[in-house]
């Protein structure tokens, strides 16, 4: 049984007056789950906005790998 399978079965045997914190639980990790996303995304244009430290990573792989035409 796989674990979504696992969790609806477990889920079927709530009675019916807790499904409403399921659901309020399912949208807490919706939202964490974005907010992990947005982070990455944040973090990833703040290393891209770097500009010092991405010429030295191209100088270390030009170093290491050779230049690509850049």
């Amino acid at each position: 049984m796989t674990e979504r399978a696992a969790l609806l079965e477990e889920i079927d045997k709530l009675p019916p007056k807790y499904f409403g914190e399921v659901i309020n639980f399912v949208e807490y990790l919706q939202k964490k789950t974005q907010n992990e996303y947005n982070n990455d995304v944040e973090g990833y244009k703040a290393m891209a906005a770097d500009t010092e430290r991405e010429k030295e990573a191209q100088e270390w792989c030009n170093a290491y790998f050779g230049s690509a035409g850049t």
